[in-house]
């Protein structure tokens, strides 16, 4: 019964928000908007006070290659104004501070800006990730050691700004 159960919630569908209860508890599947890809779902558990996030929201650095990035800050201001003390993340640590949804969020303009920059000057996507220069953000994100970016991300960001220009 258990399995067949699972199966019939897996096939179901929404928009922005589904309910569904578990036991006792209330779980909401939540579209707050595209980030890390174009159908990020949270999971939220309002009377725990727990987001799963995913790949939206990690305690480190996440992978951007399928990313929308001006999407993704607005999406996780969303996601902050949600009642929750704990962060159950796709990779990485569980956390408790919203502090580190708002850094990510510098982290991902910061990113954009230079990058942009960047290939406004005509700087290719292999040059751009070596010279980009987030060391701003080291004490949010202890992984960055020096300038330098996921080659992935600096690709996926040159994408998103010839998107962005074709609007």
């Amino acid at each position: 019964m258990t399995a067949h159960r699972i199966a019939l919630l897996v096939n179901k569908t929404y928009a922005k928000r589904q309910a569904i209860k578990v036991g006792r508890h209330e779980v909401q599947l939540l579209f707050l908007g595209r980030g890390h890809t174009n159908g990020d779902t949270v999971v939220y558990l309002p009377q725990e006070r727990i987001v799963v996030t995913g790949d939206l929201m990690e305690s480190g650095l996440a992978y951007m290659g399928d990313a929308q990035f001006d999407e993704w800050v607005t999406t996780l201001e969303a996601l902050k104004k949600l009642d929750w003390e704990t962060d159950l993340p796709g990779h990485g640590v569980p956390f408790h501070d919203k502090g580190l949804v708002t850094a990510f969020q510098g982290y991902l303009t910061d990113l954009t800006k230079q990058v942009t920059d960047l290939k406004q000057r005509g700087v290719s996507p292999e040059d751009a990730a070596q010279r980009v220069d987030l060391t701003s953000h080291k004490s949010a994100f202890p992984s960055i050691q020096r300038p330098g970016a996921d080659i992935r991300g600096v690709r996926r960001l040159y994408e998103w700004i010839d998107e962005q220009a074709k609007r």
